[in-house]
């Protein structure tokens, strides 16, 4: 927990870090009852997304949008399927080759995934003026964009 007191002798760094902790840990207790991780909640979101918008949801395309490495998105698709949220069958063109389907169960749950990131934004954004929070937007936007300059994420 931070204190206001202190808060010089935090490194940006250090917030960061706690941020996206308290981040995960808030959205992983809130999604627990629906038997789901904050990493299986967004796969589940950016699948079911992928396929309104008719993106091709192969496994590059997981990944790029997750920013994980396909161990971790198999593993996370492997989840979601024994939850019963999505299911992974061979096309027909190639018996190799998946696609994703959401099943009712995880459609049902996109609206309510959506409100528990949404709530845990609107914590995050408390007694911030509209400016404030489009002014923390960019900043964090060019903080994001210098990291991953020199990194394959």
């Amino acid at each position: 927990v931070f204190m206001r007191k202190n808060e010089e002798t935090f490194s940006i760094d250090f917030c960061i870090k706690n941020i996206g902790q308290g981040i995960k840990y808030t959205n992983d207790k809130k999604l627990a009852e629906y038997e789901l991780t904050n990493q299986q909640g967004r796969l589940l979101g950016a699948i079911f997304n992928g396929l309104r918008d008719g993106k091709n949801l192969n496994r590059k395309y997981l990944e790029d949008v997750m920013e994980l490495k396909g161990p971790s998105v198999t593993s996370l698709l492997n989840s979601l399927e024994k939850n019963g949220f999505i299911l992974r069958l061979a096309t027909k063109e190639d018996g190799r080759a998946r696609q994703i389907i959401v099943t009712e169960k995880g459609k049902q749950l996109v609206d309510e995934m959506e409100e528990v990131f949404e709530a845990t934004e609107q914590k995050l954004l408390n007694g911030m003026t509209k400016t404030e929070k489009t002014e923390l937007k960019r900043l964090l936007m060019m903080v994001y964009e210098n990291i991953s300059k020199d990194i394959d994420i």
